[in-house]
């Protein structure tokens, strides 16, 4: 029997309530103010505060135990115990012992006295606690009853919007033009403009750019600031009460929006492309999150053709991937890319001013994706129809569960999935090609890597090593399942078996890209004893 480690509520409890700036500080990661949040640098899409964490490129947040497995790789225990400063749990071997909770709720419930305590003398120090009193546990039932409502309303929260202070404007915009115009470029006509408009101003205190972002009635709903300074490292930040459902930009009467991470990038590509400008709408989201983009074609009906224009960097290409998705599920289908030739479009600025300018950066795990394809393009044309059954699916996946059981070296994934993963993708690829001719389709094993290829985007392929094969077991048990209780005669059976196939083969390419450009080998990882399954995988039956 295997054997897993217990950790307490209490001490679950303790581990989330780390806060993730005194994670990142000790890993000795950059931070910046973000509003009322802050924002870490190497991961611009990521905002945090006290202990909770969010990552607008993904829509998914949580708090410290989650941080440390989606962002350092660690498993459970491993994450747990490092937020406790190295205190582990309790190790249960086997079924000879059982998991003390009865036993332990008691001292738990202490415990967890303790640690709400704390939290309340923390959120007190830092006025972020609510003005309410405990209730007497002595109290007859009415009198709890007109308690709790006497808190509830003391507690109630008026529904009023918070609009973001605009700073105090400066006489002059000598230091933002001189910034905007001889550093960054951008034309003093497009600058004049918007200053016109009364969205771009310095402020007063510290000379800061301000762009305003505005709602539909002109009320400023959001305040960006960033510093006029040379170096590459200027202050930035959101003004607080800002509403991320707003940015800097323009509305024109034409139906197509042009969206951008940055002001300056929008002010940048206006520089570049000025003809007949203003007959279009502009946006930016201030990161790569959707919400201004959304808002702007909810206030403004004309809107129906969106045009995305991140940054061309991996973020950059994996942000409009996900846009593109969420424009679609909105049910706006007119969605066109357009990139840079350099990094950003004030890099192209630069680069016709004759100033050295950061170059473009493909997405590696795209690049790894088509030299992965031209490789499998190659195993499968020498592979033979007769292969394309059952049997040689079960050996070859037997053959990943065999390599991955030796350890979890880069060296043992690389056999699990750039040799067994790779003749098994040649297979199924097979088994897709003949059923395709059965119903009528002669489409050959290169146009069907073909279309892999074009179905990928790096901004689904997330995950680390176990969840990796968790969904690749789930997909191989779907693909058994068709071929044990359906009649591969019928049609759509047919059809459902090669829909499997595609599932579990792109699967099979995410894990070499994954061992490829993302895996690295834990500094310290304990042995771990074949239990009859590896990271979810089981033995194939057959």
């Amino acid at each position: 029997m295997g054997e897993f480690i217990y950790f307490t509520e209490e001490q679950k409890e303790r581990a989330n309530a780390v806060h993730i700036a005194d994670i990142l500080q000790k890993e000795h990661e950059e931070v910046e103010r973000s509003g009322n949040e802050w924002r870490w640098k190497r991961h611009s899409s990521v905002t945090f505060r006290g202990n909770s964490w969010y990552r607008h490129s993904q829509q998914a947040g949580s708090h410290a135990i989650d941080f440390m497995q989606e962002f350092f790789g660690m498993t459970y225990p491993e994450a747990v115990t490092y937020l406790l400063d190295g205190e582990t749990g309790q190790v249960i071997r086997g079924g000879s012992q059982k998991i003390p909770v009865r036993a332990a709720s008691g001292n738990i419930k202490q415990q967890k006295e303790k640690v709400q305590k704390a939290k309340d003398t923390k959120k007190i120090q830092e006025g972020t606690a609510n003005p309410v009193q405990p209730v007497n546990t002595d109290m007859s039932k009415a009198d709890k009853n007109n308690m709790n409502q006497k808190m509830l309303q003391e507690t109630e929260v008026p529904d009023k919007k918070k609009f973001p202070v605009p700073p105090e404007k400066n006489d002059t915009m000598k230091r933002v033009y001189a910034y905007l115009m001889s550093k960054r470029h951008i034309s003093r006509e497009i600058l004049s403009f918007f200053v016109r408009q009364g969205t771009l101003y310095e402020c007063a205190q510290h000379h800061n750019v301000v762009f305003v972002g505005k709602d539909r009635e002109g009320k400023v709903r959001h305040i960006h600031k960033k510093g006029t300074c040379s170096d590459s490292k200027s202050f930035r930040m959101n003004e607080e009460g800002s509403d991320s459902s707003y940015g800097f930009g323009y509305s024109g009467k034409g139906n197509r929006l042009y969206v951008f991470e940055a002001p300056i990038d929008l002010l940048s590509f206006l520089t570049l492309y000025p003809k007949n400008w203003q007959e279009n709408s502009y946006i930016t989201l201030n990161g790569v999150a959707e919400h201004a983009m959304l808002q702007m074609l909810k206030d403004y009906s004309n809107l129906d053709t969106v045009v995305l224009c991140l940054d061309h960097d991996a973020a950059g290409i994996e942000a409009s991937g996900r846009l593109a998705e969420i424009l679609v599920q909105n049910n706006y289908k007119k969605i066109q890319l357009l990139q840079p030739r350099f990094k950003d479009w004030n890099e192209d600025l630069k680069n016709i001013n004759g100033e050295a300018a950061l170059p473009a950066q493909e997405h590696p795990k795209i690049m790894e994706c088509d030299a992965w394809i031209a490789v499998l393009k190659q195993v499968t044309e020498s592979m033979k129809m007769e292969y394309a059954t059952k049997e040689y699916i079960c050996y070859y996946y037997q053959g990943i569960y065999n390599a991955l059981k030796k350890g979890r070296t880069k060296e043992n994934l690389e056999e699990a999935f750039d040799e067994a993963g790779m003749l098994l993708t040649g297979i199924l690829v097979k088994c897709m090609e003949k059923e395709g001719r059965a119903l009528g389709k002669e489409t050959g094993d290169t146009q069907i890597l073909d279309n892999l290829q074009k179905r990928y985007r790096p901004h689904q392929d997330k995950g680390n090593f176990n969840s990796r094969i968790r969904t690749m077991q789930k997909a191989f048990e779907e693909t058994m399942e068709v071929l044990d209780t359906k009649d591969l005669s019928q049609k759509e059976n047919k059809e459902l078996f090669v829909k499997k196939c595609m599932s579990l083969t792109m699967e099979c390419i995410k894990a070499h890209i994954f061992v490829a450009v993302d895996y690295q080998e834990p500094a310290v990882r304990q042995s771990h004893k074949a239990q009859g399954t590896e990271g979810g995988m089981l033995l194939c039956s057959q």
